[in-house]
């Protein structure tokens, strides 16, 4: 079998040494004919493997919108806007019939800024201030909603007020705190048809607005910074809706509990429960900020939920990605690369300031040499799902690999717009195209390249001299001082081009939205006869302008004696003054009732109580009023 590797290798070195020709003096002293040796293949591999590295990862734990019952879950930790259902902590039914179920669910580590809105199966609930009880969407009246933001401490989440059962959840009470979690607890009530949720749970879905975190541009105290942001003092973080901001908090971590001193959630004092928990002393700090100062300049933002039980340097790659960053490492440090701006070289450098030859790659694989990108981002508007907008490519590109398409589907997990997952993916085509790679060594004295900082070669009849070209990679040799620079080309054009592009994601999928209840019908007249086979209460309603106008529409009434408990019943298919048997009521009683209607679904609220005495008038024998 012959030799694969080594017949492309030398087939690349004779490319290569044929574009340089023969060269003299400093020059050849420079390249040494250019030759490229297997090491410079494997260089070059490393340089497109950390290209197809920004193809996003997906969440460990699968999607945020399933709704989880599972021990041994990781914990949620949400940055920026995200669509959730969360963790079930515990669930119990309860009432002599349990019909009566409550859930208490993590939804993110926090505290978080805010829970934005909810819907249940799809449907946009909303709730009442006082009693939490529904007041929108398919379940009026039958489900409550409480919440807490997951600060530190927090008093424990209770059972709703005002269900009627009387009693709250059993077995949970004023210890379970769920401290530094975000929570809610969710209570359905089944009516005794068994019809309002038919033996089931309905699939939540919080929209939420996550944690807060260290932003060193509003920190007075780091270099360059302005505010009162302090690291340890988390009363005192911001909101995160930006990647490398998240990246920043992700690789400090995120850390709860007392710290001795009245204080919660304050890094390195309390415990670590997600992210990487590096030293402040071991990141790079002010790349991240370059590359977050890179992305607020243009629009990028981040919505992201990773777990404590994701891989960690997974999610440092994602939440950088969304803000068109790659890790990196600096001197041991923790660090990224930004290319999303036109940087300019920071020195030009020549033959004076190598310690050996250049390794250089004039062309890219064919196998990554890529001219489309698919890309799917995470997408609010179709309901919290990887939506794949219209493919990003440059007809340039297409025509010079022979008119055809060279196409990679690309994950953005963290990315929240349609527009900017377009322009990420031009960046990551261009990028990988990008004609010139290599490695070069330097003096000493070179040490003030770092990654991510852009270079010129100035040397006179060198092949790359004029090139502007960008540091990948560092690494220094203690030994003899010397230092090993990996390159890539940079192109300035790629910047405005990549920026002035849009996305175009499919129609729309938002949760469905039902009309808000219409007014309560009014009840104009009451009669009630009294018989031997029970109560007959007759109910003539007016038609409101907002109210059904045909007949055939399902009624509820609900009556009740003195001020007992309300007895409801459905009655469907009926005409518009409908005549409704109720049980008995004894003689001298006073009778309340409130009758509702149903519109799409949708039950009215109840109407205003009419009450009326039942007397010896009321009395009817046979059918004959004695």
């Amino acid at each position: 079998m012959p030799d694969i590797v080594n017949t492309v290798a030398a087939a690349i070195t004779y490319v290569a040494a044929a574009a340089f020709g023969p060269q003299t003096g400093p020059i050849a002293a420079l390249i040494e004919t250019a030759a490229l040796t297997t090491a410079t293949v494997a260089i070059n591999a490393a340089v497109n493997a950390s290209v197809s590295a920004l193809a996003g990862t997906p969440r460990a734990e699968g999607s945020s919108t399933a709704f989880r019952a599972d021990t041994d879950a990781g914990i949620p930790i949400a940055y920026g806007r995200v669509g959730c259902a969360g963790v079930i902590n515990y669930r119990v039914a309860y009432d002599a019939t349990n019909r009566y179920q409550s859930l208490f669910c993590t939804v993110s580590a926090g505290p978080i800024q805010s829970f934005v809105s909810f819907a249940a199966d799809d449907t946009v609930t909303t709730f009442d201030g006082t009693l939490n009880k529904s007041d929108s969407g398919d379940h009026i009246g039958f489900m409550w909603l409480k919440k807490n933001l997951g600060t530190q401490p927090q008093t424990a989440l209770t059972s709703p007020t005002g269900t009627g059962a009387g009693i709250a959840a059993p077995d949970w009470g004023a210890n379970h705190k769920l401290n530094g979690l975000a929570s809610y607890v969710l209570t359905m009530f089944e009516n005794s048809k068994l019809s309002e949720y038919q033996g089931g749970v309905v699939k939540p879905l919080h929209v939420i607005e996550g944690v807060f975190g260290w932003d060193p541009r509003l920190d007075s105290t780091y270099p360059g910074g302005s505010g009162s942001c302090r690291l340890l003092t988390p009363s005192t973080w911001v909101w995160i809706d930006e990647g490398a901001i998240a990246a920043l908090n992700w690789c400090i971590g995120r850390w709860a509990g007392d710290s001795g001193g009245g204080t919660y959630g304050v890094p390195y004092a309390c415990s670590l429960i997600g992210g990487i928990g590096s030293s402040l002393a071991g990141i790079d700090v002010a790349a991240f900020v370059n590359a977050a100062n890179v992305a607020d300049t243009n629009g990028w933002k981040v919505a992201a939920y990773p777990t404590t039980k994701d891989d960690k340097y997974t999610v440092l790659t994602n939440l950088l990605q969304a803000s068109g960053a790659a890790p990196a490492r600096k001197g041991g440090l923790i660090s990224c690369i930004t290319n999303g701006e036109d940087q300019a070289s920071v020195v030009t450098i020549t033959a004076a300031d190598t310690a050996g030859p250049v390794e250089v790659s004039l062309g890219q694989s064919r196998l990554e040499r890529i001219n489309t990108i698919l890309p799917r981002f995470w997408s609010e508007d179709h309901r919290w799902e990887m939506v794949q907008i219209a493919p990003i490519s440059n007809s340039t590109w297409v025509t010079e690999d022979g008119s055809k398409k060279r196409t990679r589907g690309v994950d953005y997990p963290y990315v929240p717009d349609a527009d900017q997952a377009a322009q990420l993916a031009y960046y990551d085509i261009a990028n990988a195209r990008e004609a010139v790679t290599g490695t070069v060594p330097f003096k000493p004295h070179m040490r003030r390249i770092e990654p991510g900082d852009c270079f010129t070669f100035n040397e006179p009849g060198f092949l790359l001299s004029g090139l502007k070209v960008k540091c990948l990679r560092r690494s220094y040799d203690p030994m003899t001082g010397g230092v090993r620079i990996t390159f890539r080309q940079e192109t300035t054009a790629k910047h405005a081009a990549a920026l002035a592009k849009t996305g175009t994601a499919p129609g729309d999928s938002t949760p469905f939205t039902p009309p808000s209840a219409p007014s309560a019908p009014t009840i104009t007249s009451v009669t009630a006869i009294y018989d031997t086979s029970g109560l007959i209460v007759t109910a003539s309603l007016s038609v409101l302008a907002n109210g059904p106008t045909e007949d055939g529409l399902d009624w509820s009434l609900r009556w009740r004696v003195a001020s007992g408990s309300w007895v409801e019943s459905l009655h469907t298919d009926q005409l518009t003054d409908p005549t409704l048997q109720s049980g008995l009521v004894p003689l001298g009683e006073t009778l309340d009732v409130q009758v509702a209607y149903f519109v799409g679904g949708v039950r009215t609220a109840w109407s205003a109580t009419t009450t009326i005495a039942i007397d010896e008038s009321d009395v009817i024998i046979d059918g004959n009023d004695p």
